[in-house]
């Protein structure tokens, strides 16, 4: 049996790397590079085009919830507490925008190299796959999946350089591809998709995925900001109070070198953080930032609920929040940790 499930696996990765075919090219990357001497690759093909919308929809309905005319994942599916629909793209890719204006650059792990010749990489919990897009235009000789329980948010075929693919699975039930298999391994801004026993298990995958010698890179927010007031006291603690009941710790980063180090396979742990400004004060960065955080906010319902407020007083505290933030010139963090796995006896 483990044989068969062996080639099976192997067989998906074959799939994904190696089968070649033509691809349009177009111009609608973040970054842009020269590809006309890259071999294109059939990276994946999705189970969402135009004939499988009618399916698709039948899926969805099984799997989502609408709650304020917002549409959630079931707590079956997943305990994500954010949204799955084009309001929440739309903030994925200005809160990508940020993180990237940030850190000017995509990754810290010191992989450049292999990436320029041609490497293996995975983004787990891509959402909807700026990082992979971004990354696949930047350097067209490696290889890039992104995997995320939510096919419905990936880029179109035309949207992705022909060394990109995207698969839908739920990562909580393990990482479909052999040991080994790739050289990096990205996630970020996953604190409030798991519950703390989930990132213990994915760490352990992630380890089995990874090659010996490659990197595993985490980026993760912060839920404490610096210089919140009385009405951020109120807000944060009830927040990660709330998380606490669906055993999601949103403090996650705080863990991640415990979680590393407790695998006993990776050495060379590093960290990196960036701060930055929340409000006005801040100028565009920051109006970018405090609204980035007020929409992550709306996004949680569930925090609505737990407050026992209406919409509209759910509304008026968080004016009353992102006010307060801006008033009291609020910071807040982002933090990165990357570490190389290692020989194991």
């Amino acid at each position: 049996m483990n044989s068969l499930n062996d080639l099976l696996q192997n067989l998906i990765v074959n799939i994904i790397t190696v089968l070649i075919m033509s691809k349009p090219n177009n111009n609608k990357f973040p970054v842009t590079s020269e590809t006309s001497s890259i071999p294109r690759k059939k990276v994946l093909l999705k189970y969402n085009g135009d004939d499988d919308n009618d399916f698709a929809t039948f899926l969805q309905l099984s799997s989502h919830k609408i709650l304020n005319g917002r549409k959630y994942f079931n707590e079956n599916e997943t305990k994500c507490i954010l949204p799955s629909d084009e309001k929440e793209v739309n903030r994925e890719a200005m809160s990508n925008a940020i993180r990237k204006h940030l850190f000017q650059k995509n990754f810290f792990s010191p992989i450049e190299e292999k990436l320029i010749i041609g490497a293996k990489v995975l983004d787990v919990g891509c959402g909807s796959g700026f990082w992979v897009i971004d990354m696949g235009s930047e350097y067209p000789s490696s290889t890039f999946i992104g995997i995320d329980i939510d096919s419905t948010k990936f880029p179109s075929h035309d949207q992705q350089p022909p060394n990109v693919g995207f698969l839908a699975c739920n990562i909580t039930h393990g990482i479909p591809f052999p040991p080994e298999t790739f050289d990096f391994v990205h996630m970020s801004m996953m604190c409030c998709a798991l519950t703390e026993d989930q990132w213990h298990q994915l760490v352990r995958e992630i380890v089995r995925i990874l090659k010996c010698d490659g990197w595993v890179e985490f980026v993760e927010g912060d839920p404490w900001f610096k210089n919140y007031g009385k009405v951020g006291t109120l807000v944060i603690e009830t927040f990660v109070e709330m998380c606490k009941t669906k055993g999601i710790n949103v403090n996650i980063h705080a863990i991640i070198p415990k979680l590393i180090g407790s695998m006993n396979a990776f050495r060379d742990l590093e960290y990196v953080n960036a701060e930055y400004p929340l409000g006005d004060w801040g100028g565009c960065l920051g109006k970018f930032t405090l609204a980035n955080i007020r929409k992550v906010c709306e996004g949680i319902i569930d925090a609505q609920k737990y407050f026992g407020l209406s919409a509209k007083e759910y509304d008026d505290l968080l004016t009353s929040y992102v006010k307060e933030l801006n008033e009291n010139r609020a910071t807040g963090f982002y933090h990165r940790y990357f570490a190389r796995k290692v020989h194991t006896s």
